[in-house]
């Protein structure tokens, strides 16, 4: 019996899986970009606001600091989770985000005091840093999805670059005459059918009364 609710509960959760479960994850991911961006959009709300306003000083070499780069930042993240969201437009989405998550990525490598507590350990800054890579990840995976989906074609339809054969029309053996014209006749002559041997037939120039004779093979 357990094997038997087993069997139903996987085979139900792959059927989920195959029908929604890369719309599910796009919409999740776009969830979880707008949730980090809102925060960013009031000075002193997001946990990762000094992280974020120092790591984009940096990147701009000073051009953009405080609460410019947060806000900045907080643009962009909203953007990617709308996009993300509505499923339009998936390859620059994908673009921007995977942009955004090498700049975000940055800290492990220019603020290494910050985000690692040993080697190999991360603060907890360093771990907020790390999940990055599952987004990374679903990024590809909703982009290469949408790419095979949309590059399906039917069966009946020729492959790209292939041109359809084309398809023969049939030939009748007899002409047809036009209308009005007269009838097409051929004026060979035949030749005589001769009987298969053992059939009794009437001798050439014969009349109805001449007896039939037999034909030697």
């Amino acid at each position: 019996m357990f094997r038997r609710i087993y069997g139903k509960t996987v085979r139900s959760l792959t059927r989920c899986g195959a029908s929604f479960g890369i719309a599910a994850l796009r919409i999740s991911l776009g969830i979880i970009f707008l949730w980090f961006a809102l925060p960013k959009f009031f000075p002193g709300a997001s946990p990762a606001e000094a992280l974020a306003t120092d790591t984009t000083q940096r990147l701009t070499f000073g051009l953009i600091e405080g609460t410019t780069a947060s806000v900045l930042t907080g643009v962009l993240e909203t953007a990617i989770g709308l996009l993300l969201m509505s499923g339009k437009a998936l390859a620059p989405t994908v673009i921007m985000l995977l942009g955004h998550m090498a700049g975000a990525c940055t800290p492990l490598v220019i603020f290494p005091d910050r985000t690692w507590k040993h080697f190999a350990v991360a603060t907890l800054e360093g771990q907020y840093i790390l999940k990055n890579l599952v987004f990374v990840a679903a990024a590809f995976v909703i982009l290469g999805h949408s790419r095979t989906r949309g590059n399906r074609t039917p069966p009946d339809s020729p492959l790209p670059g292939k041109t359809p054969a084309p398809t023969p029309t049939p030939t009748t053996a007899t002409p047809t005459a036009a209308a009005g014209a007269a009838p097409v006749t051929d004026s060979r002559p035949t030749a005589p059918v001769r009987p298969p041997a053992g059939v009794f037939a009437r001798p050439a120039g014969g009349t109805a009364g001449d007896p039939p004779r037999r034909t030697r093979t």
